[in-house]
C-alpha cells in the first residue's frame, strides 16, 4: 500500500471463483503488486474512479472533438494553397493536351474534346460553389465520377 493511502482499512469479504482466484495470484506474481489484496483493491479503486468521472466523459469527449475539429479545420484551409496550385497545374495539363490533339487529331476530335471539358467544368463549378454537406450522396458520386477517367481505378 502506497503512502498516500493513509486512510483506515475496513474488512471485506470477497467471494470469487478458484480461476480467478488463481489469475490474481498470477497477475500479482508478474506485477508490482505485494499481495492479491493490493490488486483487488487497486482494481477496487479503478472502477470507482471510473464510475465517478463516467458523467464527466461525455463532456471531456466533445471537448476533445471540438479540439480535432479546430486543428482538422486549419489543416484543410492549409492544404486549399497546395489545391489551388494543383488546379493550376491541371488547367495547363489540359490546355497542352487540348493543343497536342488539335495538331494530331484535327479540328473534329479537338471540337469534340472542348465540348467534353466544358461540361466537366460546369459540373466541376456547380459542386465547388456548394458546400459539401448540402449535397446529396448522388451529387458528390457524381462529382467523383467526372474525373474516373483519369484515376487508375
Amino acid at each position: 500500500m502506497s503512502k498516500k493511502d493513509k486512510e483506515e482499512l475496513v474488512r471485506m469479504f470477497v467471494k470469487v471463483p478458484k480461476s480467478k482466484k488463481e489469475m490474481i495470484q498470477k497477475v500479482v506474481e508478474k506485477t508490482s503488486y505485494n499481495t492479491a489484496s493490493d490488486l483487488i483493491r487497486a482494481g477496487i479503486e479503478k472502477e470507482l474512479n471510473l464510475q465517478m468521472y463516467k458523467d464527466n466523459l461525455e463532456v471531456i469527449l466533445q471537448e476533445i472533438s471540438k479540439c480535432i475539429d479546430y486543428k482538422l479545420d486549419g489543416f484543410i484551409k492549409s492544404q486549399r494553397k497546395l489545391y489551388a496550385n494543383n488546379v493550376r497545374i491541371s488547367a495547363l495539363n489540359t490546355y497542352v493536351m487540348g493543343e497536342v490533339m488539335k495538331r494530331i487529331m484535327g479540328d473534329e476530335l479537338h471540337k469534340e474534346y472542348v465540348e467534353i471539358l466544358k461540361s466537366a467544368r460546369e459540373k466541376a463549378n456547380y459542386f465547388v460553389n456548394r458546400r459539401v454537406e448540402d449535397i446529396s450522396k448522388e451529387e458528390l458520386m457524381d462529382f467523383y465520377n467526372i474525373g474516373g477517367i483519369y484515376r487508375n481505378e
